[in-house]
């Protein structure tokens, strides 16, 4: 079951970077929740829902004219969870200005849907909470 949770946050991961929300969601709980609330962006928050996590992912798309996400790293987290590593990249809609970021997500699965994802500032914090600590 863990592989086939790092092949659903694997598949999630491409549909959100070839833009097909509705396809990104077909793996997605109606009632996740995206904790964005340690974030340093102006939309961090709490979202739960499709309808709220397809705001999110849209207002993303909106921002940024160029974006994208690397995934160097998706570790298996048994029995239910999976810590993606990676770094983001995007160009300001608006200002023109170029962002890069590091990123690390927990995502937690439930009925073989990604039921919660959550942004850490490290990945050694994400892996503590998972019992996988360095």
């Amino acid at each position: 079951m863990s592989q086939q949770n790092v092949q659903i946050v694997g598949r999630v991961l491409r549909r959100y970077a070839d833009q097909d929300l509705d396809g990104m969601l077909r793996d997605v709980h109606p009632e996740v929740e995206i904790d964005y609330s340690g974030s340093d962006a102006p939309d961090a928050s709490i979202y739960r829902g499709h309808d709220a996590c397809r705001a999110f992912v849209q207002g993303r798309y909106e921002d940024f004219e160029q974006r994208s996400f690397d995934a160097t790293e998706l570790i298996d987290a048994p029995p239910n969870a999976v810590v993606a590593v990676g770094r983001m990249r995007g160009t300001g809609r608006a200002s023109g200005v170029a962002v890069e970021a590091d990123s690390v997500t927990l995502w937690t699965l439930r009925d073989e849907k990604v039921s919660n994802i959550k942004l850490y500032k490290t990945r050694a914090a994400a892996l503590e909470d998972v019992g996988l600590a360095e």
